[in-house]
């Protein structure tokens, strides 16, 4: 027995430093994955949606469902074009404010974080410039109201929609669903 002790001590110390070796290697692991898991809390979904490069489909607090490429992601809103099968040009956009958004199908896990010397457009931003060019809108509430008629101007909180049945409707910008022209 006393000849075979140097071995048995040497496969010890291999089965130690091999369990050392595993140990340290878990311990490896657990901190990546809790890195990663850090990470991942900082990502909103508009860094996300702002990296989209495929279709995406929104649910909306109204009940409606809207599909599209991402055309514009700004600073709490998301614009995405409906362009039909076969075709090469949108036929509607949707202005979907983030706070309206229930769910989103279609977005990798990529992320782009917004860039550039100015931060990205308002709401209120966004609308003017559909108010300037006097577009035909439909209007998507909360809930589930829908006004059609033109975007005729834009406020610090809301939006002036003149209606085609005649007369203007003053819609605050945290009752829209969706807005399409």
């Amino acid at each position: 027995m006393p000849d075979q002790q140097p071995e048995l001590i040497a496969a010890l110390e291999a089965d130690l430093a091999s369990l050392a070796a595993a140990s340290a290697d878990l311990e490896r692991d657990a901190e990546a994955a809790e890195r990663t898991r850090a990470e991942r809390s900082s990502i909103t979904l508009l860094e996300r949606l702002r990296a989209a490069s495929g279709a995406v489909e929104m649910a909306t607090r109204d009940g409606g469902r809207h599909s599209g490429q991402v055309l514009e992601v700004g600073a709490d809103w998301i614009v995405i074009a409906h362009v039909p099968s076969g075709q090469r040009m949108a036929t509607a956009e949707h202005l979907v404010p983030l706070d309206a958004v229930v769910a989103v199908r279609g977005l990798g896990r990529a992320v782009a974080v917004a860039t550039g010397v100015l931060p990205p457009r308002s709401m209120a931003a966004l609308l003017r410039s559909w108010s300037r060019d006097r577009s035909e809108v439909a209007v998507h509430l909360v809930d589930g109201t829908v006004l059609a008629g033109k975007a005729s101007a834009t406020f610090a909180d809301h939006v002036e929609i003149s209606t085609n049945g005649g007369g203007t409707v003053l819609v605050p910008m945290k009752a829209i669903s969706v807005m399409s022209r």
